[in-house]
């Protein structure tokens, strides 16, 4: 029976999860220890640790999932045991194994049982054998599945064998679009997970995604914490996750859930894991796969059950029963996570890389915040877009929902894209209030919900926004001011110019302004129309502009030439024209400089696949390269039709966003 007690622990991974579990291991008064690549050594996680340890620069296969360097850092920091968090090699049976040859503890399962569970054959075998409903599915490598591709049924779904988390998935359709996309399907598993094979199985058609929290000791003790619904995906990574499901009735929640049980008794599985299924629109649900370590979305569970989930791994690793029994945890309420990304949604989720200039999220009021990052570090290409986790509690579920929103809408982050103007669009859509989700929601309607958020975005009148972003531009208060009734005894430096030109979505606003201190209020000709504008009220970054008769409640900032505001959990970016900033200059240059026919890259990355070759005749919409950012592979496509007339990049080559990648001749 183990019985140890952990001083010093080091968390192999990177971002919100370490600082998360490094947070508990303060908690249970151990030492915190993490490792980092060079790109990471300004990140929280890192600055707020006991103790940190460099991995250097290179890829992932040469920090975060070097096992061989890992575990000479550990035994070099004297670490009792390590944390392995989530991704990377959390469910590496070798990286396991190589903690207990090293006399170190691994947080979370055994080797054999990582090695059972992350062979998806494997593992759909013990289920079906346990009496657990399974889809159909083959495991191979590479090659053997692409021989065997004229066999499989189609629609299909490939997945990595060695992971989850939604990298490297694809839907098949055909077997003529097999074996292009397995191969993409494997180099982003080999890429992540240290493994190229694959998982192939039956694709089921707009289900739910359900899975269930369990637990184990190494005393016989088993729990399960309920289930949570993760349906709502983009590019199959979860984005809203919610615990409880409002879907499920309490019949099948006791069936999945006893389901789940008697798969990690059959299996002899000890620490924390969930068990992942799908779920038809009549409840029937099928084992899908188990991941053997903490979720991203654990937080919701905590919310529910009161159950901290990463000091009950620890607890479990030294030998200690768990503090709870299964009669004792019950839901209390209703707990929603939302995701923020740097990302475009607008633009096919396309990741975005930059500094975060502004990085404010909301604190108390019941809210949560799980993030690896602050402000002025920066977004690198290299690892997954996710800059925080928002997590609320209600009452119930449409409470839950509000809250969410409330929150979301105090989110503040600028410098790069986000999705925060959709999550907040998609917790308003009514298919989210009518809980009609599911895992092929956003793929299908995509279009439909970034239409009804264009459309709530365009209510706002132009004017009354200009007239805000002009009276934030030219309103300049030292952060020191004391703030009165007044706010022209807060005014510090009004500068004196006949007009200031501002640009909103490739249109030039021409204003002139002037004060009128006798009314404490300025004037203003927009577009040839005049408007009042007086300031009645400021709180930080937070505004009441009157606007003729109408009061605008705005949160705004000034950056170099940039207005931001945001209004009601959309996000309005205005640039001054008569400001010189040079961020825009070289844009501009790199804008002017592009010619017809040239294909640029869109974002940083790496090219990891060049489809055509130079003479090639392609169609419009078709993919001529992929490049790899931010853990995702993103499809570089023709915008016309044209021939392949040169070839800029090579495989494995970074490049840095507007770099010419093709040049194309019209036919």
């Amino acid at each position: 029976m183990i019985n140890l007690e952990f001083h010093r622990i080091l968390v192999a991974n990177r971002g919100e999860i370490a600082l998360r579990i490094a947070q508990a291991i303060r908690d249970l008064d151990k030492l915190a220890i993490v490792i980092h690549s060079n790109d990471d050594k300004e990140l929280p996680f890192v600055t707020e640790a006991d103790e940190a340890y460099s991995l250097g620069s290179g890829d992932l296969s040469q920090t975060y999932l070097n096992i061989e360097k890992i575990i000479t850092i550990a035994r070099e920091a004297q670490a009792d045991a390590i944390h392995p968090g989530y991704g990377f090699l959390a469910e590496n049976a070798d990286f396991a194994r190589a903690c207990v040859d090293q006399g170190i503890s691994f947080i979370g399962p055994s080797a054999e049982v990582i090695s059972l569970m992350g062979n998806k054959s494997n593992a759909r075998e013990k289920a079906s054998e346990l009496g657990i409903p399974v889809l159909e599915g083959i495991t191979g490598d590479l090659e053997s599945l692409v021989k065997k591709r004229l066999q499989l049924p189609y629609p299909l779904l490939i997945k990595p064998a060695a992971g989850g988390g939604g990298k490297g998935m694809r839907i098949v359709k055909t077997a003529d679009t097999f074996e292009q996309e397995a191969h993409a399907a494997s180099r982003e598993a080999l890429t992540y997970f240290g493994s190229g094979d694959l998982y192939v199985e039956r694709f089921l058609d707009g289900p739910r995604h359900i899975e269930i929290q369990v637990i184990a000791d190494h005393h016989g003790n088993r729990a399960h914490l309920f289930e949570r619904e993760c349906s709502l995906q983009r590019r199959y990574q979860k984005i809203i996750e919610e615990a409880p499901s409002g879907f499920i009735s309490e019949y099948t929640r006791e069936k999945i859930t006893s389901m789940a049980l008697n798969l990690i008794k059959g299996i002899g599985y000890t620490n924390a894991g969930t068990v992942e299924f799908l779920m038809d629109q009549n409840q029937n649900f099928y084992f899908l796969e188990m991941n053997t370590r903490i979720q991203v979305e654990h937080p919701v569970t905590e919310m529910v059950t009161g159950v901290d989930l990463v000091k009950e791994q620890i607890n479990i690793a030294q030998g200690h029963p768990l503090s709870f029994k299964q009669e004792q945890v019950s839901i209390e309420g209703h707990a929603i996570e939302a995701r923020l990304y740097a990302e475009n949604p607008g633009n096919d989720f396309l990741p975005s890389t930059g500094r975060l200039d502004g990085f404010d999220l909301p604190l108390g009021n019941g809210v949560r915040i799980d993030s690896g990052y602050r402000r002025g570090n920066l977004v690198e290409p290299w690892y997954d877009p996710l800059l925080a986790k928002v997590i609320v509690r209600g009452e119930n579920r449409e409470d839950a929902r509000k809250q969410m929103i409330k929150a979301l809408k105090e989110v503040r982050i600028s410098g790069l894209s986000t999705n925060r103007d959709f999550l907040v669009g998609l917790l308003r859509s009514d298919y989210f209030k009518e809980n009609r989700i599911h895992t092929r929601l956003l793929d299908r309607n995509i279009g439909d919900i970034l239409h009804t958020l264009h459309q709530q975005r365009e209510s706002y009148e132009l004017e009354p926004l200009l007239a805000a972003a002009t009276f934030i531009a030219l309103y300049n208060v030292e952060e020191s001011a004391v703030a009165t009734r007044s706010p022209w005894h807060q005014i510090g430096h009004w500068r004196i110019l006949p007009e200031i030109i501002l640009k909103s979505d490739d249109k030039i606003h021409q204003i002139k302004y002037r004060l009128q201190k006798g009314n404490e209020r300025i004037w203003l000709r927009i577009n040839e129309r005049e408007s009042s504008v007086s300031l009645e009220r400021r709180d930080g970054h937070h505004y009441w502009i009157r606007v003729k008769n109408q009061i605008i409640k705005v949160w705004g900032i000034t950056d170099r030439s940039e207005i931001l505001l945001d209004l009601d959990g959309h996000l309005f970016k205005f640039r001054r024209m008569d400001i010189l900033d040079r961020r825009y200059i070289r844009l501009d240059e790199k804008q002017k400089s592009k010619k017809p026919g040239k294909i640029f890259a869109p974002l940083n990355g790496r090219v990891v696949q060049i489809n055509v070759k130079v003479g090639d005749n392609v169609k419009e919409g078709e993919p001529l390269l992929v490049i790899e950012s931010m853990k995702m592979e993103n499809k570089i496509m023709s915008d016309h039709r044209a021939v392949v007339e040169q070839i800029e990049v090579s495989i494995g080559q970074q490049v840095e966003t507007n770099q010419i990648l093709l040049t194309l001749a019209s036919l």
